[in-house]
């Protein structure tokens, strides 16, 4: 029997407790939602009542809008003003900021001339830098372009890269898949078979080689060579450590020209690059090409909008042209996905304008300099071969036949007048560029 009291005891105390949290909940919300509480004066059992809050939906009905958050003021301002101010917010983005400027938004690549090249690519399992670096001038060089000058960018050795850096979006990899020996036969047969007019050959490092890959890369070169004798090869290759005896064999295996990137200015190299490339080694590469072969071309591409400043680009261009190199490109880092460094700034189109200024001036035979320039663009490209095109014509007037002639049998003088040939004629397309002459 007492148990049954205290268990009865125990169940009315409990909803007791519950009772009186519910009616002070209830108060409590009462009190939130209404706009007065009306007290009968004298009454024992005094009630509070709701009322409608009329004055607040008015307020709110003829109060601030969207556009007096947006622009930060007490002065009311219309939609369209609010929408205007908001646009010209996206347009100044600070430096930084994850949207992408207008200037760097591009079409996806499409086309008959992308879709066959992607179709041989998978069937020939060959990789190209456009796809894996996600470059977003694709469309307009497997394409054509304007100039109708098609060109694509071949990286052999496979798609896994033996070092680290922090604005590459090659996947890394110690120990790749061994060499597969039927790229080189592969690769010409493609390019071949595209037609293209110029072709660009990079490659992943491939620091885990004996040779770092420089005999596989020649070898390819040469395959090309033979089965488009007159297709234009731009070699785009990694510093091989520095070491002369793999660096030859690449700028003597018959490539027109020879590319190397600086990437950026010397105090920014070990923050942007992996630890086993650097500022003087990439220079003595450059350098060392020059020596062996004065009449091939150089060239080389530095990232803008990592933190260099203006001083550190001028005396990166000025290291560039004291080593021999003809051609510069320079061009906006973007950063390829979260993992990788942020982009420091998105430098403004009048500021590449600049530089390209610069680079004419400094005595380089062609300066690419634009937001969306890479080291491999087609632009660039197009007006290369115009120079090699007139500059191999001037070499057969003056030695014969130029295909006749073998690496470095070229003597100093004739290769000196090529240079000026080529500085000529990059002069006049430039010009024609300008005034809309060419089509």
């Amino acid at each position: 029997m007492s148990t049954v009291l205290r268990y009865t005891a125990t169940t009315v105390g409990t909803s007791t407790v519950r009772a009186r949290a519910s009616l002070k909940a209830a108060v409590v919300a009462r009190r939130f939602l209404a706009s007065e509480i009306d007290i009968k004066e004298g009454s024992a059992d005094a009630k509070p009542t709701r009322r409608v809050r009329k004055e607040f939906a008015e307020k709110m009905k003829n109060g601030p809008g969207f556009g007096d958050f947006v622009s930060g003021t007490n002065e009311p301002i219309t939609p369209a003003e609010a929408t205007e101010r908001a646009a010209e917010q996206i347009q100044q983005r600070i430096p930084g900021n994850s949207r992408l400027p207008r200037w760097l938004k591009t079409d996806i690549p499409t086309g008959t001339n992308v879709s066959k090249i992607r179709r041989t690519l998978r069937d020939l399992k060959l990789h190209t830098v456009c796809e894996e670096a996600r470059c977003p001038n694709m469309s307009e060089c497997w394409g054509g372009g304007k100039h109708g000058t098609a060109t694509a960018t071949i990286m052999i050795m496979g798609d896994a890269c033996t070092r680290g850096c922090r604005f590459c979006s090659v996947k890394t990899n110690k120990t790749p898949s061994a060499l597969d020996v039927n790229e080189p036969q592969n690769v010409a047969t493609a390019l071949a078979a595209w037609g293209l007019d110029y072709i660009v050959l990079t490659s992943v490092d491939r620091d885990d080689l004996p040779d770092f890959g420089s005999n596989h890369f020649a070898t390819t070169v040469q395959q090309i060579r033979a089965r488009a004798p007159q297709m234009m090869i731009e070699c785009l290759t990694p510093d091989f450590q520095g070491r002369p005896e793999l660096i030859e064999p690449v700028a003597l295996s018959g490539l027109d020209v020879f590319a190397h990137n600086i990437e950026t200015v010397e105090s920014l190299q070990r923050m942007v690059r992996d630890y086993r490339a650097n500022y003087k080694q990439s220079m003595f590469v450059l350098e060392h090409v020059k020596k062996i072969k004065p009449t091939l071309l150089t060239k080389s591409s530095i990232m803008l909008g990592v933190g260099e400043t203006d001083e550190e680009v001028m005396q990166t261009m000025r290291d560039l042209r004291s080593v021999g190199v003809d051609i510069v490109t320079l061009g906006q880092y973007m950063r390829p996905t979260k993992r990788h460094m942020k982009v420091h700034e998105y430098v403004a189109p009048e500021k590449f304008k600049h530089w390209e200024q610069v680079g004419n001036e400094l005595g380089f035979i062609y300066t690419a300099s634009g937001p969306l320039v890479r080291s491999s663009y087609k632009a660039g490209e197009f007006f290369i071969s115009e120079i090699l095109r007139k500059r191999n014509a001037a070499a057969s007037a003056v030695v014969g036949d130029a295909s006749m002639a073998k690496p470095g049998e070229i003597s100093p003088d004739v290769g000196s007048n090529m240079r000026d040939i080529a500085a000529a004629v990059a002069t006049e397309e430039r010009k024609k560029s300008v005034t809309g002459d060419i089509a």
